[in-house]
């Protein structure tokens, strides 16, 4: 199947396991995350484009598992980060500069989650902030939060997701580690090029 791209890399190719955290991710339960996020992941809803459509998005959840996995999150964190990874970029107009996107897709896009209801909120707070610039993320955060919502812990998902998403700013060559937010995002720059190349 078309969409399992990466587990055919993390399976079959022996390049990826060069990286040492690569076979202790495949051991662990995220890999098993990671799948059930590709079967899951609906092709129908995304933004078709070769620069934030199906290809970027396939990424964007292989880098929100990795950051998952390295940093021990539980299911209900690590539910949040891969529902906004497949839904942030489908309420795309375009392939340029497109402020109001992740906005759109939390509004527009959130009854295609299949995580906890209760995290809704948390989930559009961290799609909304992807797009937007950090100095403004406590606002979009608090724009879509409840107030039973832990705003520390919606902070570090849309951190961590926006490292993600930046991760593969390889693909337009464009991306700046020193933009990156958490320590094992920028462990992650080399490998990023890596998959990027042999995609």
């Amino acid at each position: 199947e078309l969409f399992m791209r990466i587990i055919d890399i993390l399976e079959n190719e022996a390049w990826i396991r060069s990286y040492p955290f690569i076979d202790d991710f495949i051991k662990s339960n995220y890999f098993e995350i990671l799948k059930d996020s590709y079967q899951r992941l609906n092709r129908d809803i995304l933004f078709d484009s070769h620069i934030h459509g199906q290809d970027h998005i396939e990424r964007v959840i292989f880098f929100s598992h990795l950051l998952a996995f390295h940093y021990k999150l539980d299911q209900r964190d690590t539910d949040v980060l891969r529902n906004a990874a497949s839904l942030h970029d489908t309420k795309r107009v375009n392939d340029g500069w497109d402020t109001e996107h992740g906005h759109r897709a939390a509004l527009e896009s959130i009854s295609y989650s299949y995580a906890d209801k209760a995290d809704d909120g948390v989930i559009q707070a961290v799609i909304a902030a992807h797009s937007t610039d950090d100095k403004i993320m406590d606002d979009t955060i608090r724009e879509f939060i409840k107030d039973t919502d832990d705003f520390e812990r919606t902070k570090r998902l849309a951190k961590l997701f926006k490292d993600a998403d930046g991760l593969d700013r390889v693909r337009i060559n464009h991306l700046d580690p020193a933009y990156l937010r958490n320590d094992f995002s920028k462990d992650l720059v080399d490998f990023a090029y890596d998959l990027y190349d042999r995609f």
